[in-house]
């Protein structure tokens, strides 16, 4: 009998618990969500809310990890990923659970708020939730800026709950299947013929066996009723994995705006690309913000994103009697066997000034026999320590934990971090080996405001802890820092690519952020829609480097600009020993980064001028979703910065325009509403001046 299976509750029985759970017949304990500083009342407000919340909120909103794993194969060339929730305790009393069945336990109910559980888009549904919402007023008579603004002072409460977790159940309406992407990578192998078919069926023996299935074997873990749908027997090379956050009231809005006037049409996908954004009335939140990059957002659209919380600084307590209201911080981090991983936890919530603003979110890639899970509790149960963080804040800490004999590298493991992001005013990411200064949530977030633009992204290398951080006190010991103005391509033939080099580093002459070029993966900072309209791609298999090309170039497309911050808020642990990488996967997985990389560069139109299509065929699945914006042109970008993409080379020496020289050129051109720099009134090329010097 497997894990999941151990109280002798079938799947079936347990989902319709859930479902029971879903419809707000609940016993478990309320959760200590905040809903910014409101109360339950039976107001009127609470009633129109009611017609957006089809479910209860999110309850017992504690750590929560769930299990990826399980491969089983079904034919030579298709590998079947199945879902399983796992339940990792400190100990009997680490976490409130009802005296249910384990099904009763954490639902997330988000956003049934909702964030994805949203009606099936039948028209009397629309028409009678906008009613309920604006107080039954003839919503059709109103404008459509009077019809938002009533939906969301309506919806103020639920896009105001904090924190909201991903859930334990992966059968609930929270969690939805997708296909894991070295599946598809090995279905493009299989469809080639020849020795692409025999690098299908390599892989599928290589990861079938009973030790990455988990032992999920009995007729009620694969039973083919599954409420919702679920990585069963039938679904070979599928897995279960959280909804983005999508809540009602934006689909509400997106949908009304295309009744009444078709909306803005969103960028026409590529011709061939595959099934993209096949349910018209799915993704609501990107329709209503700009609509998938069609257009730049508007700065009302911008700040409806993000949720605030009430202070519990009890160190000052004239902001806590002055209602000061805070800014939530949602922060991603990728972790593969990381030993660290747990202290980066600690350090984020233990150096902050407003810990009870931080939820943090990670993937957590491990070996499950062999390695020690980041969500452990360092100093053992809670119920001996009951004040170390994971235990303290474990209703702010999400877990996604993944067989690492599953992972394809980094990006993956980030979109699935991005699918856990739930309404933060800010989203930062970071890697799982970093020290956070003292006071750092209240540092980055005075630094990103101080760049004045809504569409700010405050991104970097990290410098290393050595000599830059005093790691007993969190205090700085170095105010240098890199800035983000070096790349060039690198490697040959279809995985050629444009790569960040080594990023020059000093004391900056600018008190404030300054503009810079690119993104960089390692530290991300700015509001909570970037996180919404630029998630990592879900189908890029083993790319490790060119993502963060990637996502530099799709940012810009929507008009996000990249800054590097004045001071780092954490470091990063270099040169460390013995530690394992994702690499080791590398006979795995290696033959499906070609797929990846291919699908990279022709996404953000990169693949230089001598591409034959056979060769470099990709998988075009969703490429609107993770595709590039209309607010930009990416050969704007590259006339700006000296890349050019058909020769595959760049005007060297950008370092020495960025910084004060590109602050000064650039600054005029900042729009007045704060919603990013205006590239169509920017001439500027940049052209290297010094071609004789190294």
């Amino acid at each position: 009998m497997n894990e999941v299976e151990k109280d002798g509750t079938s799947r079936r029985k347990r989902l319709q618990k859930g479902d029971a759970l879903r419809n707000g017949h609940s016993d478990i304990s309320s959760s200590s969500s905040h809903t910014n500083g409101s109360t339950n009342s039976d107001s009127g407000r609470t009633r129109r809310r009611r017609a957006v919340a089809n479910n209860q909120k999110s309850t017992n909103a504690g750590v929560t990890t769930i299990l990826i794993l399980g491969i089983g194969v079904i034919s030579c060339s298709m590998v079947g990923f199945m879902a399983v929730m796992f339940f990792m305790g400190d100990g009997a009393d680490s976490r409130q659970q009802s005296s249910k069945s384990p099904s009763s336990i954490g639902v997330s109910q988000v956003g049934s708020t909702s964030s994805n559980n949203n009606p099936d888009g039948k028209e009397d549904d629309h028409a009678r939730i906008l009613s309920e919402l604006v107080g039954n007023k003839k919503y059709e008579q109103m404008s459509l800026e009077e019809l938002e603004k009533e939906v969301l002072t309506a919806s103020h409460d639920e896009l105001n709950t904090f924190p909201i977790t991903i859930g334990r159940n992966a059968y609930s309406n929270e969690w939805e299947t997708i296909q894991h992407p070295s599946t598809e990578a090995m279905e493009h192998f299989s469809s080639r013929g020849g020795s692409q078919s025999e690098k299908a069926k390599k892989l599928a023996e290589v990861l079938s066996g009973k030790k990455l299935r988990g032992g999920v074997e009995n007729s009620d873990a694969n039973d083919n009723n599954v409420s919702g749908g679920g990585a069963n027997k039938d679904e070979e090379g599928y897995m279960r994995v959280p909804k983005f956050w999508d809540p009602q009231p934006y689909k509400l809005i997106a949908d009304e705006r295309e009744r009444r006037n078709g909306g803005d049409p969103p960028p026409p996908p590529p011709a061939g690309s595959l099934s993209d954004i096949t349910d018209k009335g799915g993704d609501g939140v990107r329709r209503y913000l700009g609509n998938y990059g069609a257009r730049l957002m508007t700065p009302a659209e911008a700040k409806s994103i993000g949720s605030r919380i009430p202070s519990q600084n009890t160190n000052n307590e004239n902001a806590a009697k002055s209602g000061e209201m805070l800014e939530t911080i949602f922060v991603a981090i990728a972790s593969y066997r990381d030993y660290q991983c747990s202290r980066t936890v600690e350090s984020a919530f233990s150096r902050a000034t407003h810990p009870e603003r931080l939820r943090v979110a990670v993937v957590d890639q491990i070996r499950l026999s062999t390695d020690v899970s980041c969500s452990v509790p360092p100093l053992g149960p809670c119920s001996k320590s009951p004040h170390q963080v994971s235990c303290k804040y474990k209703s702010q800490i999400d877990y996604l934990t993944v067989d690492a004999e599953l992972s394809v590298g980094p990006v993956f493991a980030r979109h699935l971090g991005h699918r856990m992001y739930r309404g933060e005013y800010f989203a930062m990411q970071s890697d799982a080996h970093v020290e956070f200064v003292t006071g750092w949530d209240d540092e980055i977030i005075e630094e990103w405001k101080m760049a004045k633009n809504e569409m700010a992204i405050l991104s970097t290398y990290l410098s290393g802890t050595d000599d830059h951080i005093d790691l007993k006190t969190g205090q700085r010991t170095s105010l240098s820092r890199p800035i983000m103005c070096k790349s060039d391509f690198e490697g040959s033939g279809g995985m050629k690519h444009l790569r960040h080099g080594q990023q020059p580093e000093g004391v900056p002459y600018i008190h404030e952020p300054v503009f810079d070029p690119f993104w960089a993966a390692g530290f991300s900072f700015g509001r909570g829609h970037f996180v919404v309209n630029v998630p990592y791609d879900q189908h890029l298999p083993w790319i490790f480097q060119g993502e963060e090309i990637s996502i530099t170039l799709r940012g810009f497309s929507y008009g996000y600009d990249f800054y590097s911050p004045e001071k780092s808020v954490c470091y990063h642990f270099y040169g460390r020993k013995d530690v394992p990488l994702f690499w080791e996967n590398s006979g795995h997985f290696r033959e499906t980064g070609t797929y990846g990389m291919n699908r990279l560069n022709a996404i953000i139109h990169m693949t230089g001028h001598n591409v034959n299509n056979k060769a470099h065929a990709y998988i075009k699945t969703d490429e609107l979703k993770y595709g590039l914006g209309n607010v930009r042109d990416t050969q704007k970008f590259f006339e700006t910065f000296g890349i050019h993409v058909k020769s595959q080379t760049v005007e060297n020496h950008l370092c020495r325009f960025v910084g004060r020289p590109m602050q000064k050129e650039f600054m005029p051109f900042l729009r007045k509403n704060e919603m990013g720099l205006d590239y169509d009134r920017i001439t500027y090329r940049f052209v290297d001046k010094w071609p004789n010097e190294p």
